[in-house]
């Protein structure tokens, strides 16, 4: 069961996800000396009102067969594995890379974890794996689902196969959860392709339009990355979670035009689509059923009005601190790169 003291380590802990969810567990009052990062800080970013709380990070790459002492050694209780090569042009390019990271890599992770006789470890699928399949007639995507086309979403599938090898065979319990698309404060919005939400908040900032690949009706599911949050705390407090797959989304849809005047409505400006060739293998529209995780005593509780509001003064204060330039904000975006 969850408390203050519960020994947690985050791969990949200054990313978007993991970086949320240890400032999350920190504002819960959670031991700081009881939790653990492992980074390799080539795409995180350091914060330091988050990370220098944390002694125990350790700037290592999951590739490195030396994390499995790093588990071993902090024995934690949960470990959260959000590591991994997440770009789909870069998994593409780099094939053996995106291997390397997301398969082998998460190897390595579990490896520790079995060594360490963690309790469970809680690591990122990707609603991804659903790129292929047809949308059932009534409701979204469901976790009996899965047909991936990308390499990055396919090396996301092994990784979710690997973890019930594990279990079945290792004794490892995990929990596989399939994000939709999350979004909200410390978004990385430098390697999101296409640049959505946090992308198109930077581009209007910065007095250019909004970036669209394909039709700009196509509809994504997208949840706060607190309601994220919640449900990674409740995989610690919940045992029926265990060994399950889970979608993570609302079981709503925005297509893309909706989602660029309500941001351009909160910014108080008008703005079109500057339109390029829709990505290769991208599905058209994609929402979750998410009736299992609502069934844990999980539900979304952030309107996206609100994720909108929040990433717009996060990134406000971003611009103001110097931290980016608007006004360069993919203004030299090479199109050939997301044409895969």
């Amino acid at each position: 069961m969850y408390n203050s003291n519960t020994k947690i380590l985050v791969t990949g802990g200054a990313g978007f996800v993991g970086t949320n969810f240890i400032n999350d567990l920190l504002n819960r009052g959670h031991d700081a000396d009881c939790i653990a990062i492992i980074d390799n800080m080539e795409h995180g970013t350091y914060i330091p009102k988050v990370h220098d709380k944390i002694t125990n990070f350790h700037k290592v790459d999951i590739r490195n067969q030396y994390v499995e002492t790093i588990i071993k050694n902090f024995a934690p209780d949960y470990v959260y594995h959000f590591a991994g090569l997440v770009s789909i042009y870069d998994c593409h390019e780099n094939v053996y890379e995106a291997v390397d990271n997301n398969i082998l890599g998460s190897i390595n992770i579990m490896n520790g974890c079995v060594k360490a006789n963690v309790k469970r470890i809680i690591f990122s699928e990707t609603s991804a794996v659903y790129e292929n399949c047809e949308m059932p007639t009534w409701g979204g995507f469901n976790e009996n689902q899965s047909d991936p086309t990308t390499i990055y979403s396919t090396t996301k599938a092994c990784l979710a196969l690997l973890a019930e090898s594990y279990s079945r065979t290792k004794g490892l319990n995990y929990t596989a959860l399939r994000y939709f698309n999350v979004a909200g404060p410390l978004q990385d919005y430098e390697r999101t392709i296409p640049p959505v939400f946090a992308g198109f908040i930077l581009r209007i900032m910065g007095k250019h339009n909004p970036i669209v690949f394909g039709d700009y009706m196509k509809a994504r599911d997208y949840i706060d990355v607190s309601d994220v949050n919640a449900f990674h705390i409740l995989c610690m407090e919940n045992e029926d979670t265990a060994n399950q797959t889970f979608n993570l989304g609302t079981g709503k849809m925005t297509n893309l035009m909706d989602l660029k005047n309500m941001i351009a409505d909160e910014m108080g400006v008008k703005v079109e689509f500057d339109h390029y060739d829709a990505i290769a293998g991208e599905a058209l529209n994609s929402y979750g059923d998410i009736s299992k995780a609502k069934s844990m005593g999980w539900e979304p509780k952030k309107d996206i009005t609100d994720t909108i509001k929040e990433t717009i003064i996060y990134l406000e204060n971003e611009v103001n601190e110097g931290n980016i330039n608007p006004i360069t904000f993919m203004e030299d975006l090479e199109i050939e790169k997301v044409k895969i």
